[in-house]
């Protein structure tokens, strides 16, 4: 749809390494397809997900935080590390909110200010404020 309908794809994912990771794999490809990476890969791709700023931005509660634990900080600092993500300072600034707070969020978070939250409100205003990560 990206190619043929020239369609801009924006990635609503989980605040944590794994979302990070798929978003990776979204934008570079995958490393253990590298022969197929470049046709895979969309690299006009935006994170449009859930991050470390939005627990306090959206006003969200405790009840969202989901405590990181030994694999998600060591999974964390990896990604911090490739080097797609080492070169992109607001991927490293996102990454060590993630670490700072202690705690990662599922987009499923925001449903907690309302159902409709993320159509009516949080995707129209990161979509009109260009507020995403690439």
């Amino acid at each position: 749809m990206h190619e043929e309908l020239k369609l801009p794809v924006y990635c609503l994912l989980d605040c944590d390494p794994w979302g990070h990771y798929i978003y990776s794999v979204i934008k570079q490809g995958s490393i253990s397809l590298a022969f197929e990476s470049q046709r895979l890969a969309i690299p006009e791709a935006k994170f449009l997900g859930i991050r470390a700023k939005d627990y306090k931005a959206c006003g969200l509660s405790d009840d969202v935080q989901i405590a990181l634990n030994d694999n998600d900080i060591k999974r964390a600092k990896e990604i911090a590390a490739y080097p797609w993500f080492q070169g992109h300072k607001p991927w490293q600034k996102e990454i060590e909110g993630l670490l700072t707070n202690g705690f990662k969020m599922e987009v499923e978070s925001l449903i907690t200010k309302d159902i409709s939250y993320v159509t009516e409100e949080y995707v129209p205003q990161r979509l009109k404020a260009k507020d995403w990560l690439e």
